[in-house]
């Protein structure tokens, strides 16, 4: 298996939302997918955004989904510029402890537009490559057309003899970028 960041984000909304609203991240969370297929190395930290931008109605909408209050952003997030530092910071770590080389998600059009815009640069700061979406991995092992989502590849797995665990009932970014990388090990990429 190819060394991997297996990347998630949770974020205000879509990108370019309707309205002139361009959504944010405000949760990054990422595990290590070593060359043995072990998931390694978590981080996880919230970002923080202004009170406007996390209470207009498209961020109440992407709440539901997350559940990452209000306050929770403000109270503990980091500042966006300090977190895409401390992000950079360990994937470099994490490159010269595995050998990583290339960045994954779970629908990676969504998580690699957040993750390009400033202050995240992220693929400039780190030289990383795109690997292959895992959705798209996970399309290919279950034979499907489209999607799948997440929950229905890790259900697939499981229904199939895997043994990926829900840690939560909402997305949160570390969790869902551990099943990710998870559903990577189990379709073999």
């Amino acid at each position: 298996m190819v060394p991997s960041i297996v990347v998630d984000t949770e974020t205000t909304g879509f990108p370019n939302n309707r309205g002139g609203f361009c959504a944010r991240i405000i949760e990054v969370g990422a595990v290590v997918l070593t060359e043995d297929a072990r998931v390694v190395s978590p981080i996880s930290f919230v970002v923080k955004q202004d009170r406007a931008h996390l209470t207009c109605w498209q961020a109440k909408q992407a709440q539901r989904v997350h559940g990452i209050e209000v306050q929770q952003v403000l109270s503990e997030g980091l500042d966006p510029e300090r977190a895409a530092v401390r992000f950079a910071d360990w994937v470099a770590k994490v490159r010269e402890r595995f050998g990583v080389h290339e960045l994954r998600a779970y629908n990676q059009g969504f998580d690699f537009w957040f993750l390009a815009q400033k202050p995240w640069d992220l693929f400039d700061r780190t030289g990383l490559v795109h690997g292959e979406d895992i959705k798209l991995t996970a399309r290919r092992g279950m034979k499907c057309k489209t999607g799948p989502s997440l929950s229905k590849a890790v259900s697939f797995a499981n229904d199939a003899g895997g043994d990926i665990p829900w840690l939560s009932a909402s997305h949160r970014a570390q969790e869902d970028a551990r099943m990710a990388a998870m559903i990577a090990v189990y379709f073999g990429r």
